[in-house]
């Protein structure tokens, strides 16, 4: 609940951008999808976040685009749909 707290205080100064560091980070299934909610509601009205996040799930669900990093640097961009199955990620994530 922290986490939903810590949101709530960002946008107490009503910002533009948030930048989240591991939202779903130590959360469990429950209270990440009422921080989803929140995130959606909030974009919804014009306020744009960007997530950095390893829970692929969220990041997958939550995004309307997605940019892979590895190792520092970008390997694919897009919609979530054609970064899942991008030859590339594939083969840095899973080795395929």
């Amino acid at each position: 609940q922290r986490k939903l707290l810590e949101l709530g205080a960002v946008m107490m100064a009503e910002p533009e951008l948030v930048l989240l560091d591991e939202p779903a980070g130590g959360v469990n299934p429950a209270l990440l999808e009422r921080i989803g909610d929140r995130i959606r509601r909030l974009n919804a009205r014009g306020i744009t976040f960007l997530l950095v996040e390893h829970n692929m799930s969220f990041v997958m669900n939550m995004c309307s685009d997605v940019v892979v990093l590895h190792r520092g640097r970008p390997i694919a961009a897009g919609q979530p749909a054609h970064v899942r199955t991008d030859p590339v990620v594939l083969d840095a994530y899973l080795g395929a």
